[in-house]
């Protein structure tokens, strides 16, 4: 009887962890799509991509040139002449019995009969504003180098986006590699704290020497947990930018290779050619329309109209009044009007746009001063970091050859295992250098690619389609 029980408790057991697992399998099924990404392989590429078609302020930036295209159409849709078909039909009771004739005029037409009557009246209007042409059409062409920058604007937001995502992935790379490095390190460190342990009790070694190891062991685990909550900390960080989920142990990340500098003619074109530069020549551009178009605000405004009319009325019922529209008049002029005094509104409109010029010339002024700061800032340190993993590399293959040569000493009964578990620890420890190295210059030749070669570099990661209209 015991051992029925039993039995049945150990297939109660198996089919308790049989369903956990198929609501584990389940529940991972549907939370992986719900949070748009689960674990796998994470790659440059496709972060950039995931953050571009996640961003919310880059669709902000769309939308507003989208406003800014919406606010140019309609500003350059004044240009066009406005023809206006309006009519009415109403009732007219004339109160005024002093009048005992039998003419009477009504829009400036003399019908006969009873004033008061059903009446309907229709006029086509048309007018044309000849003053479009200089003064019009530069505050059009205002309007359109404002959503010219707005284009430019949402370059800039993706840029900005780039660089975030760019540093964030090349932190993860360098805590997954000071991570993988580190469990390395620890595994030496905990035999050699096992070896000197035990040497201790054959009195090989003090008690110092082996407390000493335990600290250095103690002191690697301390860093793994620092380095984990790091590592965390920057996934989350990339989880904002494109909304997937991602784990330190289920991710496998693919680190950048190093592919060089890209060949550019000079500094100074690629900095025209930047969307910060961008963006505020197309505002100077901007400012210069709307400054061309106050100065021609003291011109006269000059229209042609027309008008052409039709009425009718009766004294029975409206549908007789809508019958009886004839022709009435036809009128076509131009009319002709002068600014004499305002007060002053235009001569400070005008002073105000020179002012704004100026501002605009400053800032251009002031992003290429900004941008030769940072290309200088970049290269000093892609130059120092080259350098750094050029030593790295020496020391790495030196060490290569120092294991080399204590196995073989080892193997001779020269050297101890201790001595060589020692040297191992150091060696994976530049070796670990040398990887953070190597991965920083590629992430500088990322960066300096994304400043001097803007347009490429999105081009080349399928990014050019997020700042259209």
């Amino acid at each position: 009887f015991q051992r029925s029980q039993i039995r049945k408790e150990k297939s109660k057991s198996k089919l308790g962890k049989f369903k956990a697992a198929v609501v584990t399998m389940v529940m991972t099924m549907l939370v992986c799509p719900a949070h748009n990404g689960c674990a796998g392989v994470l790659t440059y590429r496709d972060v950039l991509l995931d953050s571009i078609n996640y961003s919310a302020s880059l669709r902000v930036k769309s939308e507003d040139i989208n406003i800014s295209n919406a606010q140019y159409r309609s500003n350059y849709a004044g240009m066009y002449p406005a023809i206006n078909l309006t009519g009415s039909a109403e009732r007219y009771e004339n109160l005024d019995n002093r009048n005992e004739g039998n003419l009477y005029s009504i829009n400036n037409e003399v019908v006969g009969g009873s004033s008061s009557a059903w009446r309907s009246g229709f006029y086509l209007s048309g007018q044309y504003y000849l003053s479009h042409w200089y003064k019009k059409r530069h505050e059009v062409g205002y309007y359109e180098k404002i959503r010219d920058s707005s284009v430019h604007q949402c370059e800039v937001e993706l840029k900005k986006i780039i660089k975030d995502v760019t540093e964030i992935f090349g932190a993860i790379v360098e805590g997954k590699i000071k991570l993988q490095y580190s469990d390395k390190i620890l595994n030496r460190l905990s035999k050699i704290y096992t070896v000197k342990k035990e040497a201790f009790r054959a009195g090989q070694f003090s008690y110092e020497d082996v407390l000493k190891a335990e600290a250095d062991t103690v002191d690697s685990e301390k860093e793994i947990t620092k380095i984990r909550k790091e590592l965390t900390e920057y996934l989350e960080r990339m989880s904002n930018f494109t909304g997937k989920r991602y784990s330190i142990s289920d991710t496998e990340i693919v680190y950048l290779p190093i592919t060089g500098l890209p060949s550019i003619i000079s500094e100074k074109s690629s900095i025209e050619g930047m969307p910060e530069y961008q963006a505020r020549r197309k505002e100077l551009e901007a400012v210069k329309k709307k400054e061309k178009a106050n100065a021609n605000n003291y011109l006269p405004d000059a229209s042609f109209y027309a008008r052409y009319d039709f009425y009718g009325s009766s004294p029975d019922a409206l549908d007789c009044a809508l019958n009886d529209v004839r022709q009435s008049a036809y009128n076509v002029g131009l009319m002709i009007s002068i600014p004499i005094f305002d007060g002053g509104v235009k001569k400070w409109r005008h002073r105000q746009s020179l002012y704004e010029i100026k501002k605009q010339e400053e800032s251009i002024r002031q992003v290429i001063n900004e941008k030769n700061r940072d290309l200088k800032i970049l290269r000093s340190c892609y130059a120092e970091v080259s350098k750094s993993f050029n030593h790295y590399k020496k020391l790495n293959d030196q060490y290569r050859k120092m294991i080399e040569i204590s196995n073989k000493a080892l193997s001779l009964g020269e050297r101890s295992r201790l001595d060589v578990m020692e040297l191992e620890k150091d060696a994976l420890a530049v070796e670990r250098d040398c990887k953070i190295m190597e991965h920083s210059v590629a992430v500088y030749e990322k960066q300096i690619a994304l400043e001097l070669d803007y347009k490429n570099y999105v081009s080349e990661y399928n990014g050019d389609w997020a700042c259209k209209y």
